[in-house]
């Protein structure tokens, strides 16, 4: 996300249209339901003696799928870490991003469910401009998801999620330079089956999900399933009348049609619809009152001091906001800098986002002679609008052109408003098509993989970046087109029963183009970045006229072309690793990868002034980036049923892109970069029914000559989300009890010091912070029930998902705090 602004409404709050999206949901939903008229009265599974039930034990061989095919975790030369459905159950995972919690130096960076970024060591994307596509590739299944607004999305009825840490630029390639990401869902099978758990919890969660399988007609199997979650917010709002924030109330739909006619012949096809109806997650924000330093950084704002940045808009009033409020509501303060609860906000308005997603993807196997042929066709539509009124403090109601004076709320007179602190929404429209084409085969000692693959990308986007408290109000609307393809291919030979080699290759070529239109109600600001014309004008009447820009009103110069706008982009990633097996329980393992993210534009969703102008505009088309991975690990089998998988690793970035800050214009830049760690990662079954999971990481990394929002400092800073030291740690016992099988579970989560930006600013660092869970379950004997309850953030720690300094933008630090303790219980019911 791109904000720019000038010191000196929303712009388009109408819902979006959801016909599309609805009509297809329907259409999926029909399809996916065909089947049950013929399952009616098929009979449901005996009930599972005590004695099979969840028998404790060794843990299997894990199946991964990391180089596009089965293989044993164990024989698989890459950083994986995998969750099988049971752990996702046991760790209550129900999001995307709550996977965080079980894979080392794996973080997220979100302000709303509906923008969500994964960072994998420190390898992250921190503009959430709709348009950026992330470095951490995220697969639902065999479907790439490009944009940010997918990357987020309700997690039901899996078989396992895998995460591929490291460049993955030969057989994945799209954007994976940090790692690749893939949840799999439960395959459809002959057999009938199913399952219904209900979840109630804190704050009157609800989760509701299900799946229903079975043989819909000769050599054609279905699988059906869904979830809906729901809740009150877990952000009290302190105004009277007023919605508490961050709350969930989405639901989605998965269908997937296996065809099997003959061993030799599969088509799959998988459906998926996602909706959210007004989710209250934006806008959550607790607010610490921060004001300019001599670099242009937020620092805190101390209660009795007054910010000479922000002195003419606060009114002298010491400690206060840009806007004049103290952060005290009915004598409670919400400002955790001073004491206030992080979970507490005072605000008006209704602010929300609507999210409908459609994705439809077939999967065809097939074998031809000596080549196993895959062909997969992905198509995806997603329909958003995100809308944040107001900075979580009492405002009037934004009228575009209004002035405003401090006084009694309308309708709660005991509450002071104030002006309309910050209005920033987006709006994202996108379709994307993609074909990948892949052919296996076996010849003497090699395995052979090599094909194709081409997407296209068309987004429509509004947005709006806007603090009318000091009159700046802009509006954009821009557009961006996406062709991409590539070829690659990848070889292993196997020298011996020890020795492996390992050579693959990929070709990728990206023709975009970006169109960009803004325009600032007050100064008849208009900026244009297209085919047709780059440059700058004022005035009153948009939107910008064609023609000749105007470029030598404020002074400086438009270095950027109309060229520019439509830009090509190409690159070769590659794979080279060595195995070797001294043993048939060790792998020790040495690879180079080679990875790359496409270049791009920072569309910002404000409009700059003065000088900035041409800072914004020259640095919107930004370049690829490149990043040489050297690693080197083992993963043995140990005594006690015992496994250890240790890496290490070094980056060497070349043009890394950047999310900086030059006084007002936020945009992408391209930097060098350094990093280098170690992962560890230990499990041990040592007796009967006890699983002991410990995992760590050690970071450190550089990324010379970051320029500071003053223009002037060049500084050294860390990667962004990327603390030296981080771990997780479960402790899970199985045991009989009564006659069934009983559970008792505790996991916990550690990451030292970090910040959330590049930039780093006083107010964007988060202290180290550890996290703990609990769970105990309990199957009762000769029953298809499993019971379990539950408890998340034991010692309710206050840590933030999400930091944004706005000190230069309204005098606040937007930090979004991750949920507080919750509690629940799960009935969960299988045939």
């Amino acid at each position: 996300m791109t904000r720019t602004k000038q010191r000196g409404a929303t712009a388009h709050t109408s819902q979006p249209s959801r016909s599309t999206a609805r009509s297809m949901m329907v259409a999926g939903m029909l399809a996916g339901a065909a089947f049950l008229p013929a399952l009616a009265h098929a009979q449901s599974a005996p009930a599972t003696p005590a004695a099979e039930v969840a028998q404790p034990g060794a843990a299997p061989d894990i199946v991964v799928t990391a180089q596009r095919r089965e293989q044993k975790l164990k024989d698989v030369g890459i950083a994986i870490t995998v969750l099988s459905k049971e752990d996702i159950r046991a760790l209550n995972i129900t999001t995307a991003t709550d996977v965080v919690r079980a894979i080392p130096n794996l973080r997220f960076n979100a302000y709303a469910a509906s923008q969500v970024v994964f960072n994998m060591r420190g390898v992250a994307q921190n503009s959430y401009g709709d348009e950026q596509e992330p470095p951490v590739a995220v697969y639902q299944d065999d479907s790439y998801s490009s944009s940010m607004s997918t990357a987020g999305f309700p997690i039901f009825d899996l078989a396992r999620a895998e995460a591929l840490r490291g460049p993955q630029g030969t057989l994945f390639g799209r954007n994976a330079t940090g790692g690749a990401i893939q949840f799999i869902s439960t395959q459809p099978t002959d057999k009938t089956a199913g399952f219904l758990s209900l979840t109630y919890g804190r704050f009157n969660e609800t989760i509701v999900e299900g799946a229903l399988q079975g043989r819909l007609a000769k050599d054609l199997d279905v699988r059906v399933s869904g979830i809906y979650d729901r809740d009150d917010g877990y952000i009290k709002n302190l105004v009277p009348g007023q919605y508490n924030r961050g709350q969930n109330n989405h639901w989605a739909l998965r269908s997937i049609f296996k065809w099997t006619p003959s061993s030799d012949f599969t088509a799959k096809l998988t459906l998926r619809y996602t909706e959210s109806d007004h989710e209250r997650q934006v806008a959550g924000y607790a607010l610490d009152p921060s004001c300019p330093n001599a670099q242009f950084q937020g620092e805190s704002l101390p209660a009795n001091q007054v910010c000479g940045y922000w002195a003419a808009y606060s009114g002298n009033t010491p400690g206060a906001m840009g806007t004049g409020f103290d952060g005290v509501i009915n004598g409670k303060s919400i400002v955790p800098a001073r004491g206030g609860s992080p979970w507490q906000i005072a605000a008006t308005g209704n602010p929300g986002i609507d999210r409908q997603f459609f994705g439809s993807t077939l999967r065809i196997d097939a074998k031809l002679g000596a080549f196993d042929v895959t062909s997969v066709t992905d198509y995806q539509y997603l329909n958003k609008f995100n809308n944040e009124i107001g900075d979580s403090q009492p405002e009037f109601a934004y009228v575009q052109g209004a002035t405003y004076t401090p006084g009694p709320c309308p309708g709660i007179a005991s509450i002071t408003c104030y002006a309309p602190g910050t209005i920033f929404n987006q709006n994202n429209r996108t379709n994307q098509v993609s074909e990948e084409l892949r052919a296996a085969t076996t010849i003497g000692s090699n395995y052979l993989v090599f094909g194709a693959f081409a997407m296209s990308i068309e987004s429509h986007f509004r947005a709006q970046y806007a603090t009318p408290f000091d009159q700046y109000d802009p509006q954009v609307v821009f557009y961006q087109q996406t062709k991409s393809f590539a070829f690659f291919a990848q070889d292993e030979f196997k020298v011996n029963d020890q020795w492996k080699l390992i050579l693959g290759a990929r070709y990728w070529h990206d023709h975009k183009i970006g169109c960009y239109t803004g325009h600032e109600y007050w100064s008849g600001f208009n900026v244009r970045y297209c085919p047709d014309t780059v440059g700058f004008s004022y005035d009153a009447a948009p939107p910008f006229p064609g023609g000749a820009a105007t470029t030598a009103s404020t002074g400086g110069m438009i270095t950027a072309t109309t060229a520019d706008t439509h830009p090509s982009f190409s690159g070769l990633t590659v794979r080279a690793e060595i195995d070797y097996k001294p043993s048939a329980n060790t792998l020790i393992y040495a690879s180079y990868n080679r990875g790359s993210k496409s270049g791009g534009f920072s569309f910002s969703t404000g409009t700059p002034a003065a000088l900035a102008v041409y800072d914004t505009i020259n640095g919107i088309k930004f370049n690829p980036e490149v990043l040489n991975d050297f690693e080197v690990g083992i993963k043995t089998s140990l005594p006690g049923h015992s496994s250890l998988n240790i890496v290490g690793y070094y980056y060497d970035y070349h043009n890394y892109q950047a999310f900086v800050q030059v006084g007002y214009t936020q945009e992408i830049r391209n930097l060098q970069a350094k990093a280098k760690g170690i992962e560890a990662e230990f499990s041990t079954h040592p007796i009967v029914g006890l699983t002991v999971n410990l995992t760590g990481s050690w970071e450190e990394s550089h990324v010379p000559n970051v320029l500071l929002p003053d223009g002037a400092t060049l500084v050294q800073h860390d990667l962004p989300q990327a603390p030296h030291w981080s771990g997780n740690a479960l402790v899970r016992y199985e045991f009989p009890l009564a006659g069934g099988m009983a559970s008792v579970q505790a996991d916990s989560m550690y990451q030292s010091h970090m910040c959330f930006t590049l930039l780093c600013a006083p107010v964007e660092q988060e202290a180290a912070y550890h996290v703990e869970n609990m769970r105990i379950g309990f199957t009762p004997k000769d029953t298809n029930v499993d019971l379990a309850v539950y408890v998340n953030n034991i010692f309710e720690r206050a840590y933030r998902n999400y930091a944004y300094d706005g000190s230069l933008y309204s005098g606040a630090t937007q930090s979004l705090y991750a949920r507080p303790r919750t509690w629940g219980v799960n009935v969960r019911y299988h045939f």
